[in-house]
């Protein structure tokens, strides 16, 4: 197990992939942090894409974030991604927002 965080500065009104399983791994992902750096509420959109079903599956729709404020998930419970599952989250126009991701990288031969 390799853990592993991806911090990405996220513009405004586009989807954006933060992280790709690479070929022969699986993830586990266990922190998702975005920061609304605007002077206003702003909502973000967070997607499972699970390449194996060509399916994006929301895990957070349209969450509005109070100006200056964050929206953090994570504790006892993760997702797991296979070798190309992405994580893809799009802000809402206007805004301003970071996201750090971390996840455990494991080899594909899981048992």
């Amino acid at each position: 197990m390799r853990p592993i965080s991806i911090g990405t500065n996220l513009t405004a009104g586009t989807k954006t992939t933060v992280y790709t399983v690479p070929t022969g791994y699986y993830a586990l992902w266990n922190l998702c942090y975005i920061a609304n750096h605007t002077g206003n509420n702003k909502t973000v959109s967070v997607w499972w894409y699970d390449s194996s079903a060509n399916a994006e599956i929301y895990v957070v729709d349209a969450y509005q974030i109070a100006a200056t404020q964050y929206l953090r998930f994570d504790g006892g419970a993760y997702v797991v991604l296979e070798e190309g599952d992405q994580v893809r989250i799009t802000p809402e126009a206007g805004s301003s927002m970071s996201s750090t991701n971390t996840f455990e990288i494991y080899g594909a031969s899981r048992q």
